[in-house]
C-alpha cells in the first residue's frame, strides 16, 4: 500500500517546502511543531517526518518514545530529513524508519523547483524502503537510495560544495564593495566555473595564482585582504598547489 498520508513534525524552513510540495501532488499531509505536545491523532499517519533542526532531533524522540514507545506496529514509517544525524535514534521508537534527506538549500517564502530536487531515502527494511521511494519519485525526478554512510559522506561533500563556496562569494563581494565594483561583474564567470567542474573533474581545469606558482601577485593579493581573509587564502592556496604537482 502506498503511503497516502503523511505527519511532519516541525514547522521550519525544510518542514514548509515539504508540506507545499506534499500538497500540491495530493498527499493528505498536516504539520505539528515540535515544541507542543503531540496528540495521538497527529501520528496516525503513514509516514511520520521529522523535520527540526539536527540538534532538535534527539528530543523529538525522547518526547515520542515518552508518550509512544512503539510506532510502526501498523506499517507506519518513522523517519528525518538530517543529513548526517544517524538513523539508529528512531529504532528505539519505531519498527519502520529510516531517512528523507532533500540535498538542496530550502528557505521559507523563497520557490524551489522541487522536481530538481535530490532526494534521498533509506529505510530499514525492504517494503519500507520501496514506500519511500515510491513517494520521493512523486515529489522529484531524482531519487537515490542512501544508507546512513552514504548521506553522511554526501552531506560533507555538500559543505564543501554549498557552504563554503557561498562563503567565499561573501567575501568575494566584500572585496569589490570596497571599491564600488559591482558584484554582478563575477556573475559570468561564477556561473562557467560551475559548469566547467560539472563538465570535468575539477582538479583537472584548475587555474589562477597559485596554481601556476604566482607567488608574487599572491603577496599583493593578500595585501589587500583582512587577517581572516588572508588565512582563507593561505589555507585553499596552499591546497591547489599540493594537487596541482
Amino acid at each position: 500500500m502506498e503511503i497516502q498520508t503523511v505527519t511532519i513534525i516541525g514547522q521550519g524552513n525544510v518542514a514548509t517546502h515539504y508540506y507545499n510540495i506534499m500538497s500540491e501532488k495530493g498527499v493528505k499531509v498536516k504539520t505539528v511543531s515540535s515544541r507542543l505536545p503531540f496528540q495521538s491523532e497527529d501520528l496516525q499517519s503513514d509516514l511520520i517526518i521529522i523535520a527540526v533542526k539536527d540538534g532538535a532531533i534527539e528530543q523529538v524522540c525522547n518526547n515520542l518514545q515518552a508518550r509512544y514507545p512503539m510506532l510502526g506496529t501498523q506499517n507506519q514509517i518513522l523517519v528525518h530529513t538530517s543529513g548526517y544525524v544517524s538513523t539508529d535514534c528512531l529504532k528505539k521508537i519505531s519498527g519502520n524508519y529510516g531517512s528523507f534527506y532533500p540535498l538542496q538549500t530550502l528557505k521559507k517564502g523563497i520557490a524551489v523547483d522541487f522536481s530538481s530536487v535530490p532526494l534521498c531515502t533509506w529505510a530499514n527494511n525492504g517494503k519500507s524502503a520501496l514506500k519511500l521511494e515510491n513517494i520521493a519519485k512523486k515529489l522529484s525526478d531524482i531519487h537515490y537510495t542512501l544508507d546512513d554512510n552514504q548521506r553522511k559522506t554526501l552531506h560533507l561533500a555538500a559543505v564543501f560544495a554549498n557552504n563554503f563556496p557561498n562563503h567565499l562569494f561573501g567575501i568575494a563581494k566584500r572585496i569589490l564593495d570596497k571599491e564600488n565594483v559591482p558584484f554582478e561583474v563575477l556573475f559570468p564567470l561564477m556561473d562557467r566555473t560551475v559548469q566547467a567542474a560539472k563538465a570535468n573533474n575539477p582538479f583537472d581545469i584548475q587555474t589562477g595564482p597559485a596554481f601556476r606558482r604566482e607567488t608574487s601577485i599572491m603577496e599583493q593579493h593578500k595585501q589587500r585582504l583582512n587577517e581572516t581573509e588572508k588565512s582563507i587564502y593561505d589555507i585553499i592556496s596552499e591546497s591547489i598547489i599540493k594537487e596541482s604537482k
